[in-house]
């Protein structure tokens, strides 16, 4: 999630809930697999876009896995540089 400010190793603050709106943030359980990618609904499609240019949306539901949204996230802890 580097175009949205949030770097690795950054702690992600996450208030949990199971609804969302297009364009927040979330964080999605796939199957087994837990990732954090911002919601966009497209038409009657469901989408979990990355902000890496690196990774590849997800649709969701498009192969029948499983997928739940298990918060969103609503702050970025960062350590201090040294």
């Amino acid at each position: 999630m580097i175009d949205a400010g949030i770097l690795d190793g950054d702690l992600l603050a996450v208030h949990r809930t199971q609804t969302a709106s297009d364009g927040q943030i979330v964080v999605a359980r796939l199957g087994e697999e837990v990732t954090v990618k911002r919601l966009r609904h497209a038409g009657d499609r469901i989408l979990l876009l990355p902000a890496n240019p690196a990774y590849a949306p997800i649709e969701v539901n498009a192969d029948g896995e499983p997928c739940s949204i298990e918060g969103l996230g609503v702050g970025v802890l960062r350590r201090g540089l040294s």
